[in-house]
């Protein structure tokens, strides 16, 4: 179970104040929910030391098939 701290509560809170949309408390209690569950995730990614290097992914290009024309 995460330690809900009273940080990202008062950050929660802001930012459904900041919205300016109502929000019933079902939907408030999810989006608490699924905020703090992001808030947990992105603790465990947030360490000192890791490399944030971008790798490119490889490029795949379709071949056209034997018997096949580009000419559309």
């Amino acid at each position: 179970m995460p330690k809900y701290n009273d940080n990202n509560d008062l950050i929660f809170n802001s930012m459904i104040q900041a919205s300016k949309v109502p929000v019933s408390t079902e939907e408030k209690k999810a989006l608490y929910d699924a905020y703090n569950t992001l808030m947990e995730l992105a603790s465990k990614t947030r360490k000192s030391g890791r490399a944030w290097d971008v790798r490119m992914l490889p490029i795949f290009t379709p071949k056209i098939p034997k018997g096949g024309s580009d000419n559309g």
